[in-house]
């Protein structure tokens, strides 16, 4: 029950942050980032993950992956971009999509945050639930402890530092405001670190990600420099929130990650 309460205040805050992002232009009740002409594509997307992971797994990845974006997306509309959106892609996850540049640091490593930060309440509460659930069925107390654990390995993974993943966006904005100097240096360090942890886990679908994410590395590195610049005594509150972030789903998700790393 301990578990339980935590998830809700969390859940709370969650509402409070993100609720200028949760609804469209027109304040309807459509889902946000919805885009009818993608349905196909997550519908191959639900299908290739459930015949590649089984059905359990597979439904856990897409529900996490959309979370994920959901967030992105609520965050691009909070900071004014109504045109956000996000598409989900069969064997690859999902990308949130605006038109239009975050004017700041601030806006930038927000956005980037917010798609792991989203899954964070969710997280805990399908735990708590999944200890209520056991007496009841022990098919949904095991579907919810999966999703916890994907909802936990999916989002840590996404927050290491390696570029393009958000983690590698996080760790670039805070690299602008205390050493700008060494942007680049870090930024290809970690694209080049992305590379081996995809050859390492035989993850050729995140390297052919990777590849992608070199051809805008010098477009956002000037970007950066147009930007409004962060404060330094924000990037230190920005970095403790990527910190603790990250910290929190390494927690919830180590089980399986410890299973991934293991059994490569």
């Amino acid at each position: 029950m301990v578990a339980f309460g935590l998830s809700l205040a969390l859940m709370s805050g969650l509402w409070l942050t993100l609720r200028g992002g949760l609804t469209g232009a027109r304040r309807s009740w459509g889902i946000i980032g919805y885009d009818p002409n993608a349905l196909g594509l997550g519908a191959l997307a639900v299908a290739a993950a459930i015949y590649f992971y089984q059905w359990q797994f597979g439904i856990a990845l897409i529900l996490a992956v959309a979370l994920h974006e959901f967030g992105h997306v609520a965050a691009f509309r909070i900071c004014g971009h109504s045109d956000a959106w996000f598409r989900l892609i069969p064997l690859f996850g999902g990308v949130a999509i605006s038109n239009q540049v975050p004017a700041s640091h601030e806006k930038e490593f927000f956005i980037a945050l917010m798609g792991p930060a989203i899954c964070l309440a969710p997280m805990v509460m399908v735990y708590a639930l999944s200890d209520l659930a056991e007496s009841v069925s022990f098919e949904l107390a095991n579907f919810l402890y999966i999703l916890g654990l994907v909802l936990g390995s999916l989002n840590f993974f996404n927050l290491l530092p390696f570029y393009p993943l958000d983690g590698g966006k996080l760790v670039r904005v805070l690299v602008q405001t205390f050493a700008p100097w060494a942007t680049r240096n870090v930024s290809i360090v970690m694209g080049i670190g992305a590379a081996a942890i995809a050859l390492y886990l035989h993850a050729y679908f995140m390297l052919f990600f990777v590849m992608m994410g070199w051809q805008g590395l010098l477009k956002s590195e000037s970007l950066l420099q147009v930007q409004r610049p962060m404060t330094k005594s924000h990037a230190v509150l920005a970095l403790a929130a990527y910190v603790f972030t990250t910290a929190a789903f390494f927690v919830g998700g180590q089980q399986l990650l410890a299973g991934m790393i293991g059994g490569r």
